[in-house]
């Protein structure tokens, strides 16, 4: 079933009547008895290796393989609880497909060994790659000017993908496809946009604001639609209109990570190409960012001594859990729900000093500063 939000309140499928596998047998059992009476005087035995025990055994694991096939036939036609292939093909019904993976760009600057007094041409598809051998290559042609020494051209990479994404400025410095004149070339920009295939939680979510898109009023479902169908690496988007018909896109990347200006302008452009209201101006923005510290201090009670450790990694997972659910856009720093996190992962006395309970405004997102969790030691109970 989907872990979306939107679905989260909605219960799992129960089907009425169904049966597990031991019941099934049972059930086989208690009619075989019936009828082994009725017709054979209870003369057909059941011994652990008789002909009549072997047939029932499969009747009733064939039954109960019926009925899990039937259960998730329908729950495959049912969006909160479809996946995969299935839900690919409940996409088409609201016009909307699963996003492919996407190639990673950066900024690639060509550097000459000296100034010329000619033009120095960059080819398009210039190969350039890391010292692990990701390969990237220009997209188009550019030049290097008279008395210049330099140029920057946009490169793409050769797979799609995530391996491509994030990769650090000045990591792509490795000029594969020789030049004349050209000293070298190295990335100036790290790498963005590689995304693996949509998942089904960003595919369902996406599927779920579809219809909002047949309206061309401009309803705030139809602008997250788009926004999360620009890449399928946006993680989180808010949407914000005080200003008439200028609406404010603002989105976190995969990670909660904040996009770069690039990131931004190339959302912009791509809401140009929607559908919208004519007189709506989009504009797009990374969400401020308001920092917070964790320093929490906790013990664990002498009953649980024996999971000690345990409770220990259980912390540092739901500390690690909260920084996760916090990194939400508009929502407030809450402290109370890191206790609560830290309480059901095992830990005795959490005693927290920061963060306090701040105000978040719906365009600004928290921001883990530093954390430092001290462990206090075995308590009585």
């Amino acid at each position: 079933m989907s872990k979306i939000k939107e679905f989260e309140n909605i219960p799992d499928i129960d089907i009425e009547g169904e049966e597990t596998l031991e019941e099934a047998v049972a059930d086989c059992k208690a009619l075989f008895g019936k009828y082994n009476k009725e017709l054979f005087n209870g003369e057909v035995s059941l011994e652990r290796c008789s002909e009549a025990r072997l047939v029932l055994l499969t009747l009733a694991h064939r039954s109960h393989h019926n009925m899990e096939y039937s259960t998730a036939c329908l729950k495959a036609e049912l969006l909160p609880t479809s996946t995969g292939p299935n839900l690919d093909n409940l996409a088409p019904l609201v016009g909307v497909e699963r996003l492919e993976a996407g190639k990673a760009t950066a900024v690639i600057r060509f550097t000459l060994s000296a100034p010329r007094t000619s033009a120095t041409g960059i080819p398009e598809g210039t190969q350039v790659r890391t010292a692990d051998k990701r390969y990237f290559k220009t997209e188009k042609y550019a030049e290097i000017l008279p008395g210049e020494l330099t140029v920057d051209v946009v490169a793409v990479a050769d797979e799609a993908g995530s391996n491509s994404d994030g990769i650090a400025e000045g990591e792509i410095n490795v000029l594969v496809d020789p030049i004349p004149y050209v000293s070298g070339a190295k990335s100036v920009s790290a790498s963005t946009g590689g995304t693996d295939t949509e998942g089904d939680d960003s595919f369902t979510r996406r599927i779920n604001y579809a219809p909002s898109i047949f309206s061309v009023a401009g309803p705030v479902d139809a602008y997250e639609y788009f926004a999360s169908s620009w890449r399928s690496d946006v993680a989180d988007t808010k949407i914000v209109c005080k200003e008439g018909y200028t609406i404010h896109v603002y989105f976190l990347m995969a990670g909660g990570r904040v996009p770069t200006r690039e990131e931004c302008t190339g959302m912009q452009e791509y809401f140009d190409t929607v559908k919208r209201p004519m007189g709506d101006l989009v504009l797009c923005h990374a969400p401020e960012e308001i920092p917070y510290d964790i320093e929490l201090t906790y013990h664990i009670a002498l009953s649980n001594v024996k999971n000690a450790s345990t409770i220990q990694e259980n912390v540092e997972a739901a500390v690690k859990e909260y920084e996760t659910w916090q990194r939400k856009i508009g929502r407030d720093i809450e402290p109370a729900e890191l206790i609560m996190r830290v309480r059901e992962a095992g830990a005795k006395r959490p005693r927290l000093l920061t963060p306090v309970e701040t105000t978040v405004s719906e365009i600004q997102v928290a921001k883990l500063r530093s954390c430092k969790v001290t462990y206090g030691g075995i308590e009585d109970d």
